[in-house]
């Protein structure tokens, strides 16, 4: 057996005739396994720690009816090179026609400074990689691989079509900020390795101020105003979009457009939140889940073999040659309509 694996944890122990072994518990998208290092593990020992990536040689064998690897060769990779997928939960959507989109919404743009801001920051690699690897969350909404990239262009879907419903919001503004309304979260997650977790400035500052900085970098790198108008609404939109200070703003949604983006934001996310939950749900019949605490009820959800199917037929019946618009994504059925609730806003 061969793999690429991530150290879970790693214990140095003994046996009973006091000879030392390691004791590793490694991981990868499709679970964990126990392994042992029987020879030379004193000298392994300092070859690698918890949390780094290695490359493993070994015998699968069975001890206590479970399967354990008697691992023979062992080498420590570093990050470079590791796709983060291979051991995190990744984005069901494709990242390369959900980027397509992200930038088919900038195109789409007509304000100059939004465009020429929106390019600018995208334009660089580092951000830009980290934006399609990021989630958008750590255990609740899309805490996933590519879920911040999904997020925001369901968010944008979202906006154009609230701006279609009520053509006298700024749709330039609107959009413009639902595509990097979350964008502190490539500083505020740790991503590269398992698990998801939050960075220490994300933890200090939070993203919405992580994001508000990274916008400000790029207004100076361009020479724009920070005072223009332009920019200290797109701004107010980043900063209100949690909507209320007990959730997280900064400010409270002071414009119509900030108002929209807050209820969008919290739209998307709690519905990926709850369709989440359906996994465990079996078969296609309604069921209750269990109590969630964040939002202090059960749910009366579809299984999820109905949501796959129906999601399958969709999928079938569309036209291929039919050319694409953003807010096609975006579908009702006929006598729902999701609804927002006033419970708990940060999932």
């Amino acid at each position: 057996m061969e793999g690429l694996f991530c150290v879970s944890s790693k214990r140095m122990l003994e046996t009973r005739n006091g000879e030392p072994y390691l004791a590793v518990t490694l991981t990868d998208r499709t679970g964990e396994i126990e392994g042992r290092v029987w020879e030379g593990a004193k000298r392994l020992d300092a070859v690698f720690s918890k949390g780094d990536y290695v490359r493993i040689r070994g015998e699968a064998q069975k001890f206590r009816e479970a399967t354990q690897l008697k691992i023979t060769h062992l080498e420590s990779i570093g990050d470079d090179g590791v796709d983060p997928g291979l051991f995190l939960p990744v984005a069901q959507a494709d990242t390369d026609e959900l980027w397509s989109e992200f930038r088919k919404y900038i195109r789409g743009i007509k304000s100059d400074v939004f465009v020429s801001l929106l390019n600018e920051i995208f334009r660089d690699r580092k951000i830009s990689k980290a934006f399609k690897l990021a989630p958008a969350g750590k255990r609740m909404h899309h805490a996933y691989i590519g879920g911040l990239l999904e997020h925001s262009v369901s968010v944008a879907r979202l906006a154009d079509s609230v701006c279609r419903l009520y053509p006298h919001l700024d749709r330039d503004l609107l959009v413009s900020a639902a595509l990097i309304h979350d964008i502190g979260k490539i500083e505020e997650f740790t991503f590269s390795r398992p698990p998801i977790d939050y960075s220490d400035k994300g933890r200090l500052l939070g993203h919405i101020v992580l994001g508000i900085s990274i916008i400000d970098n790029f207004v100076a790198r361009l020479g724009i105003k920070d005072s223009s108008q332009q920019i200290v609404t797109l701004k107010h939109l980043v900063l209100s979009h949690h909507g209320q200070r007990e959730f997280g703003a900064p400010v409270v949604p002071m414009m119509e457009e900030a108002i929209a983006l807050n209820y969008i934001d919290d739209l998307d996310a709690k519905l990926n939140y709850l369709g989440g939950l359906k996994k465990d749900i079996p078969g296609a019949a309604y069921g209750w889940t269990e109590y969630q605490r964040l939002l202090e009820r059960h749910f009366y959800l579809q299984g999820q073999d109905k949501a796959l199917k129906e999601s399958t037929e969709d999928i079938e019946a569309e036209d291929p040659s039919a050319p694409a618009e953003p807010c096609d994504a975006v579908r009702g059925r006929p006598g729902t309509q999701p609804s927002l609730w006033s419970g708990k806003k940060q999932v």
